[in-house]
C-alpha cells in the first residue's frame, strides 16, 4: 500500500501528470505505447513518475523521454528539457548547500565582548540562515511549456490531383509504410492533421482508430477506412477499396 501512495505521490509532476494525462486522453495504455515506441512499460511507467532509480543510464533515459514525447504528438526537444529541469532538484547534494558551510565555520566570541554583541551577531546569522534554507527547501517552479504541447489548429491541407490525403476526425495513432516496407511515419494524429502521399507509390497503412482517419484522392473523399474504433494493419491505399471490403 505505502509503495503504491509514493508512486503516485511522484507522479503528480507537472511533467509527469502531463504525460500520463495526455497518453491517458486517447485512450491509450502504457502497453500500447510501449507497442508504439519499443520501450519497456518499466521505463515508460518510470517517466511519468520521475523514478530516476528505475531508469537506465541517463543517455538511454533521455532518449526514452524524447521518443515516447514524440509518440503523443509532443515536441521532443521541449519534452527533455522539462525532464531535466523536473528531475535536478533530486540530484541537489546536502554538502553543496551553502549554510552547510556556514554552520561549521560559525564561530561565537569569547570572554570580553559583551553578551548584547553576542546576541547581534548571533540573531544576523540566525536570520541570513534562515533565508537560504527557505530559499533551498522551496525549489523554483518549473517552467510550463504546456503551451508548446497544446497543438495548433492544424492548417488546411492543399489536396490536389494524383495525391492521397489521410485525415484525422479524432485522435489516432497511425503507421504509414512505402512499397519497400520502409516506416514513413509512426506517431499519434491529432484530430484535423493530414498526411499525403502520391496515389501510385503503393503505401500501406496501420491505424489504432480506422473510423477516425479519412482518405481522400485529389479533392475527393472516398470516405474512413473503416468502421469507429476499429484497428486495421497493412491496408494498402487504394481509390478502389469500397468499404464493405475494408478488413
Amino acid at each position: 500500500m505505502s509503495r503504491s501512495v509514493n508512486i503516485e505521490t511522484q507522479s503528480s509532476d507537472p511533467f509527469g501528470a502531463r504525460l500520463r494525462a495526455r497518453r491517458e486522453s486517447y485512450g491509450l495504455s502504457l502497453a500500447d505505447v510501449s507497442e508504439i515506441t519499443n520501450i519497456k512499460t518499466r521505463y515508460l511507467s518510470a517517466i511519468e513518475a520521475l523514478d530516476e532509480a528505475a531508469l537506465p543510464a541517463i543517455g538511454y533515459t533521455i532518449g526514452y523521454v524524447r521518443s515516447y514525447a514524440k509518440a503523443l504528438g509532443m515536441d521532443g526537444a521541449m519534452a527533455v528539457k522539462d525532464y531535466k529541469a523536473a528531475t535536478a532538484l533530486t540530484q541537489m547534494k546536502l554538502r553543496d548547500a551553502p549554510h552547510v558551510i556556514l554552520r561549521r565555520q560559525l564561530r561565537l566570541p569569547r570572554g570580553s565582548i559583551s553578551a548584547l554583541t553576542v546576541a547581534s551577531v548571533a540573531l544576523g546569522i540566525g536570520l541570513w540562515y534562515g533565508t537560504q534554507s527557505e530559499a533551498i527547501a522551496t525549489p523554483a517552479p518549473l517552467v510550463d511549456i504546456a503551451p508548446q504541447y497544446t497543438a495548433a489548429e492544424p492548417a488546411t491541407p492543399l489536396m490536389q490531383a494524383g495525391l492521397f490525403t489521410l485525415q484525422t476526425t479524432a485522435p489516432s495513432w497511425i503507421e504509414i509504410r512505402t512499397v519497400q516496407g520502409e516506416v514513413e511515419v509512426s506517431r499519434i494524429f491529432l484530430r484535423g492533421e493530414t498526411w499525403q502521399g502520391p496515389v501510385a507509390a503503393g503505401y500501406s497503412v496501420s491505424v489504432r482508430d480506422a473510423g477516425a482517419v479519412e482518405l481522400y484522392e485529389g479533392t475527393a473523399l472516398i470516405g474512413p477506412l473503416g468502421a469507429a474504433g476499429q484497428p486495421i494493419a497493412g491496408l494498402t491505399l487504394s481509390r478502389d477499396l469500397p468499404t464493405d471490403e475494408r478488413p
